[in-house]
């Protein structure tokens, strides 16, 4: 899921949850024994046609293994959110589900999930030292672990190498900053071409931590206006709506950024350091060489955007230590998945789980080494929402085709909309 898709989500989380919290694990949501005598888990994901069946092969691997239980998949690839939480609010949670890193504060504070702490502090299967650093982090609430991490992705630059090369631009260095992309952008810029295209990516907020800013902390305390943050989202919209630089909006949302880089018409774009961009080249003709850099740097700090999901244990399930062993032995199979591992071990073998990456190894590698997620609080779909409408949307179309951006100004509008939403 891109920064983008989330960041206009608006909080659903309300009812559905309150409900979970007075409901009880007394429900009968999940069959005690199968036919075979073994529990029944039921595992939740929004994976697509492709994903479901590699990771029905992930759990058929898993249920060869035991005899104390079979994991069986409900997928829900499309609204997910809104069917979890129902089910929530129905008292047929699933036993385990999916969750982005910015919807786990909201589930555990109202309840909807299992504190794992003690278990996690008990079990020596997975080494919780190995993962990578803010990884775990993002499935803690207040100092608790409600999940474990399976998917690590850091942002990265997809370049059309191929055509740096015939436009005599130099390759994007490791320690190259937003001068030099903006640099490379404009001398890639023609009539047929534009040197960068985003709907979202990168989040607005690697620009002001590169400045040394934050959007939110991690105590709720807002800085969006401070002089960090105000230089970083500048520094964004300067790119974003310089047309010798940028696809304007309207045009890259409509032919799509990934769309625009296959086939040739968007230089650089930002996705995250597992999308299948390469294949996707190939596939369409492979009429040039794919590039991967890291992000660029800021005048503070070099850093990108880590995207994390985790698999957690809801409230409601009637086998909480089977349910329990099922997400160890799933989490350990997972890392082992074509998705980049959070793991620090698994880094090297990125390669080896997905060939199409093997080339990019050490820009990987140097991504997972800066990237970092979001200070996640309860409120955080709120916080996405009301940005994307207030920030995200006027700097992206440089205030709807107006040509007459104010950052500062929505900078302190937002500001204010995140003044009543947060606690």
């Amino acid at each position: 899921m891109k920064f983008n898709q989330f960041g206009k989500l608006v909080a659903t989380l309300g009812l559905g949850l309150m409900l979970a919290a007075c409901s009880s694990n007394d429900a009968d949501n999940a069959k005690e024994t199968g036919k075979d005598g073994k529990v029944e888990i039921t595992i939740a994901t929004w994976a697509n046609e492709t994903e479901a069946k590699e990771f029905d092969a992930i759990l058929d691997k898993v249920n060869a293994e035991q005899d104390e239980y079979t994991v069986e998949q409900m997928v829900i690839p499309q609204d997910y959110y809104t069917k979890i939480q129902t089910m929530i609010a129905g008292n047929q949670a699933p036993d385990l589900l999916w969750l982005a890193q910015e919807y786990i504060p909201a589930y555990a504070k109202n309840g909807a999930v299992l504190d794992l702490t003690d278990k996690v502090d008990a079990q020596d299967t997975i080494d919780m030292a190995d993962y990578l650093d803010g990884s775990l982090d993002t499935a803690k609430y207040e100092g608790k672990t409600y999940g474990l991490p399976w998917i690590g992705q850091p942002y990265v630059v997809y370049y059309n190498k191929t055509l740096f090369e015939e436009n005599g631009v130099e390759l994007p260095s490791e320690d190259w900053n937003w001068a030099d992309f903006t640099e490379k952008a404009k001398a890639l810029t023609t009539d047929e071409v534009y040197g960068f295209g985003t709907t979202g990516n990168p989040p607005l907020a690697v620009w002001a931590w590169g400045e040394g800013g934050e959007i939110v902390e991690s105590d709720g305390t807002i800085k969006l206006t401070s002089p960090e943050t105000l230089k970083g989202l500048e520094l964004a919209a300067s790119i974003i709506t310089d047309p010798t630089v940028t696809m304007p909006y309207q045009e890259a949302s409509s032919l799509g950024v990934e769309q625009g880089f296959v086939t040739g018409k968007i230089a650089m774009m930002v996705g995250g350091a597992n999308d299948d961009v390469e294949r996707k080249v190939e596939e369409a003709g492979g009429s040039f060489e794919v590039g991967m850099a890291v992000m660029p740097a800021g005048s503070q700090e070099h850093v990108t955007f880590n995207w994390t999901a985790s698999t957690l244990i809801s409230e409601q399930t009637d086998n909480e230590d089977i349910a329990f062993k099922a997400l160890i032995d799933i989490t350990e199979k997972m890392f082992d998945w074509k998705v980049p591992s959070p793991m620090a071990s698994k880094v090297d073998i990125i390669g080896e789980v997905n060939p199409y990456k093997a080339y990019a190894l050490d820009v990987i590698k140097k991504s997972t080494e800066i990237s970092r997620g979001f200070n996640n609080l309860p409120e955080q779909n709120e916080i996405g929402g009301k940005q994307w409408e207030l920030l995200d949307t006027p700097v992206l179309t440089n205030n709807n085709g107006k040509d007459d951006l104010n950052v500062k100004q929505v900078a302190e509008e937002t500001e204010k909309a995140f003044e009543a939403i947060i606690e």
